[in-house]
């Protein structure tokens, strides 16, 4: 495996592509873990399951904290997942039961109690979301965009060799993932905007474009844990295009249906787990120079 002659495979765009099924693969199997969770493995007991999930994220992403940057980044977005999937979602389906939240007929795809809770916690998002804006030493792209475009001097940055990798790449999973939940709830509100309103379908044709134009960019990544970062948004943002046709009743929602489509689920989980793999056995380092 780790043989010059397995190793020079690993050269553009191979890590952009693994990185963005990675990434792209879990949004969906995160959706089926969640339903499992509720209604096949801890009926019941979920609440508790989430707990212990999040705790597991949580001591993965402190494992990455002085791990190699491969190893840093994939364990950072696994934990910054499972964390976001169990401690955070499932704190939005416990309080939903408590008040007894009904599911809304916001589209052809009911939206759940869960996330109609969720949209309480927008403005936490963007209030917290105030300490990485102003953090000098953020590489988000979007935020560094901001802030020359903005005429911002937030100072300069310091060396990024002390940067703790896996806890900002688990950061950046749930806030990239918190957001568009945000952005995509807001949209569906009949009384904002509503699902057949053009807002909404601007927002699935720029997110396509949006989506393109990063992979593109991405392509060109010659090193794994550089191309699963990028990977986190430019995922997110593809998967975006994927919520809003099932919500306009396009295609359906598989991850929640495993009765009826347990083959392509078990493929997904099938490609998930050979692409983590892939990235695991990733090179550290680049092989061969981008302009070789």
């Amino acid at each position: 495996m780790e043989s010059a002659g397995f190793k020079k495979y690993y050269q553009a765009p191979v890590p952009a592509i693994i990185a963005v099924l990675i990434v792209y693969f879990w949004q969906g199997m995160g959706h089926f873990v969640m339903y499992m969770m509720q209604h096949v493995w801890f009926p019941g007991r979920d609440l508790i399951a989430a707990f212990v999930i999040g705790v597991i994220g949580a001591v993965m992403i402190w494992m990455g904290r002085d791990a190699s940057e491969n190893k840093a980044t994939l364990l950072g977005f696994a934990g910054g997942s499972l964390v976001w999937l169990s401690w955070i979602e499932f704190s939005f389906v416990w309080v939903a039961r408590e008040l007894q939240v009904e599911p809304a007929l916001w589209g052809a795809k009911p939206t759940l109690p869960e996330y109609r809770v969720m949209l309480s916690s927008i403005g936490v998002m963007f209030a917290t979301l105030l300490f990485f804006f102003f953090n000098r030493d953020t590489r988000c792209n979007a935020f560094m965009w901001l802030h020359r475009n903005l005429g911002l001097k937030v100072g300069e940055k310091v060396s990024g060799q002390a940067r703790n990798v896996a806890s900002i790449v688990a950061m950046e999973t749930i806030y990239v993932t918190w957001f568009f939940y945000m952005y995509l709830l807001v949209i569906y509100n009949p009384l904002l905007f509503g699902t057949d309103h053009w807002v909404t379908f601007a927002s699935c044709a720029f997110f396509g474009i949006w989506a393109a134009y990063l992979v593109q960019r991405l392509w060109w990544f010659q090193r794994m844990a550089p191309a699963l970062r990028y990977a986190i948004p430019t995922a997110i943002i593809a998967w975006n295009v994927n919520e809003i046709l099932e919500k306009w009743g396009h295609i359906n929602e598989i991850w929640v249906m495993p009765q009826k489509y347990a083959l392509e689920i078990a493929l997904v989980a099938a490609a998930l787990v050979l692409v983590v793999v892939l990235a695991i056995v990733s090179p550290a380092r680049r092989i061969v120079d981008r302009a070789q």
